[in-house]
């Protein structure tokens, strides 16, 4: 795989609390969460289809 790069988001701090406390729960780091998760997306393009599903449902 590539370089790492060094970015930033916005997130709810909510969300971001709970993700921080999984992955100290868990043995495991947010840069190892969310690049698990962004292979997930990338591969099975879950979130684009429930946007897509939610969008269709408020017509």
């Amino acid at each position: 795989m590539g370089e790492d790069i060094v970015t930033s988001f916005r997130v709810n701090e909510d969300l971001w609390k709970k993700a921080r406390v999984h992955a100290i729960k868990n043995d495991t780091t947010m840069k190892e969460i969310l690049e698990t998760l962004l292979k997930v997306e990338l591969k099975e393009n879950i979130a684009v289809k429930r946007l897509n599903k939610e969008g269709e449902s408020e017509d």
